[in-house]
């Protein structure tokens, strides 16, 4: 991968998080919002579930922050384009897709074929 090419990624995986703190952003307004509404009694489930999903995507998104870092932090040691899983170069339109991924396709298809089947019993 090229110097050119490391850089663009960069700044991409730098503009996808600062997009995801200006959705948490907004996603704090929202929970001042919550709090600051006088709910009626009939309208408290639905209170309940947007503090829900409110709840599921700071998580998310957290996540995401995490994968981000991650990956700055492997171009500061010249590791990233790595795959976790086999070592192997992951190719470049893949990056371009997915900066943040840590795993070439076999490995993440590996890795979420394990999630998907639950362990036997013994």
């Amino acid at each position: 991968m090229s110097v050119q090419e490391m850089d663009l990624l960069k700044e991409k995986l730098i503009a996808m998080r600062r997009e995801i703190f200006q959705r948490l952003q907004h996603l704090d307004n929202g929970w001042q919002s919550l709090a600051e509404k006088d709910i009626e009694f009939e309208e408290e489930a639905q209170k309940a579930e947007l503090s829900e999903l409110y709840g599921q995507l700071d998580a998310r998104e957290k996540e995401e922050i995490e994968a981000i870092d991650h990956a700055l932090d492997k171009m500061d040691t010249l590791q990233y384009g790595k795959c976790e899983g086999c070592a192997k170069e992951i190719p470049l339109s893949r990056l371009q897709a997915l900066p943040a991924t840590p795993l070439c396709l076999a490995c993440s298809a590996r890795a979420e074929e394990k999630k998907r089947v639950p362990p036997a019993l013994p």
